[in-house]
């Protein structure tokens, strides 16, 4: 149902979302939700389920937006929603709530699927008008750099197979490449030719004290970790192991901001 729809009043609600960049929105449905139920819990959504449903990590991690969400005074109850907390049966037999609250651009998703089960527990999902205005995806498109001339630069200059993320690292930028195979290379070439940005290093999995790679130190993932003033930027340049490099630099603590 819409909120606006009915005046009712619930002792216990529950909303749960990624809260990533926290913003304007984020405050709005949790302000309103708070208003129509006397205690309200706030499920943060874990950063692997980030990841898979939008298709990129959080640019905040978990314990940090966990942190901000339990800072306000909306919030009485905030806790991480794991997957299976994403099961709405499964998170009531957890927080025995008698409202679920959400944004309406779910309304039509597929994301109340499961209220007629709700339904004959005495438990309302309701929703509150979405702020359009503004969104964690809008601000990250603000915030990360244009597209740059330089891609087409660098195709000009070589027959490359892999091409530098140019539209992710802004010139002058200091960065760590995370890879020393054909990918890291052909990345290697491309911005030492077009003096686009800083080589502080190379990283690799298997790296060992003293190692060199393109005349650069090659460093291992937890020297890595260990240096946050190294780099601005860390660049993966592998195409098999994405996934596993991108898992292992975010155990790390590595922002998910620095790694592209």
């Amino acid at each position: 149902m819409l909120a606006s729809e009915t005046n009712k009043h619930w002792y216990k609600g529950y909303i749960s979302g990624s809260f990533d960049m926290f913003h304007i929105g984020h405050l709005n449905l949790i302000r309103q939700a708070r208003e129509r139920c006397d205690y309200l819990i706030v499920g943060v959504l874990a950063d692997e389920i980030v990841a898979s449903g939008k298709k990129k990590w959080p640019m905040v991690p978990l314990h940090e937006r966990m942190e901000i969400v339990g800072a306000l005074r909306y919030v009485d109850e905030v806790d991480v929603t794991t997957q299976p907390l994403l099961n709405k049966l499964a998170a009531w037999g957890k927080y025995r709530f008698n409202a679920m609250f959400s944004g309406d651009d779910h309304m039509g998703d597929g994301w109340a699927d499961g209220e007629a089960v709700l339904k004959k527990l005495g438990v309302d999902i309701v929703f509150f008008p979405y702020t359009k205005e503004v969104s964690t995806t809008r601000l990250q498109e603000l915030i990360l750099p244009p597209k740059a001339n330089d891609a087409d630069k660098a195709r000009r200059i070589g027959d490359f197979t892999h091409l530098f993320p140019f539209d992710k690292v802004n010139k002058g930028e200091r960065i760590v490449i995370y890879g020393i195979g054909n990918v890291g290379q052909q990345y290697a070439r491309q911005i030492s030719a077009l003096n686009f940005c800083k080589i502080a290093a190379f990283a690799d999995t298997y790296a060992k004290p003293n190692d060199m790679f393109e005349g650069v130190r090659c460093i291992s993932p937890e020297e890595l970790a260990a240096d946050k003033d190294m780099s601005d930027r860390i660049v993966i340049a592998s195409t098999t192991y994405y996934e596993q490099i991108l898992g292992r630099l975010r155990t790390l603590g590595i922002y998910p901001w620095r790694i592209v």
